[in-house]
């Protein structure tokens, strides 16, 4: 009988498992334990086979970058339903924050591990050239210079949680507090509304 290995082998290579297998590799050990031979262990082919599908790990984490960015965006999307914008705005803050810290091995990878990867992100067809920083532009696009503005923002939030996954003892408070307080301190005091409509005097005839 044949084992199982020569049986997998006979069945055709599908990119998804290659790119579930890097997943979980990925989050469990961290993206420097990910290698062509480590993944083909798992999906049960020879490195060689992988290559048909990927030109490189390069190209995998690119793939898994693209995967997580899309995922971020739908944690964010999430609160598009919140009316007020400032209220949004909070939502979506703490829900990027939330997803980087839940999904710290994954944020990594598409912020901090290679410029490349984060280009490889924003670029993908899957995200319709949306992106952190575009989602955030919108939101703020009752206030002067959103998007100015949209960057200082994610520079905070992409702060709070690099520094919470890098160097946790720093901060006193927890991550949910942070993010208040940078809102706070970063929301403008006014924001442009329409004028109110004046209620026509009882004279007026």
């Amino acid at each position: 009988m044949a084992g199982s290995k020569q049986h997998l082998s006979n069945q055709p290579l599908l990119r998804i498992q290659i790119l579930d297998a890097a997943r979980v590799i990925v989050v469990r050990e961290g993206f420097d334990a990910l290698s062509m031979r480590k993944i083909a262990g798992v999906v049960g082919y020879s490195p060689a086979s992988l290559y048909l599908h990927f030109a490189s790990r390069d190209a995998i984490a690119h793939a898994l970058c693209a995967e997580g960015h899309v995922q971020l965006l739908e944690s964010m999307h999430a609160h598009d339903v919140v009316a007020e914008p400032v209220e949004r705005l909070k939502a979506m803050a703490h829900a990027y924050v939330t997803f980087g810290l839940t999904h710290p091995e994954v944020y990594r990878l598409i912020f901090m591990q290679n410029p490349a990867y984060t280009d490889a992100a924003f670029n993908d067809v899957a995200s319709a050239g949306e992106t952190v920083l575009s989602m955030l532009t919108r939101t703020l696009a009752l206030v002067h210079d959103p998007a100015v503005r949209a960057e200082t923002l994610w520079a905070a939030l992409h702060g709070i949680v690099s520094l919470s996954l890098t160097a946790q003892t720093v901060f006193t408070a927890p991550p949910d507090t942070l993010i208040d307080e940078t809102l706070d301190l970063y929301l403008p005091t006014v924001i442009k509304k329409k004028p109110a409509r004046r209620r026509p005097s009882a004279s007026a005839g």
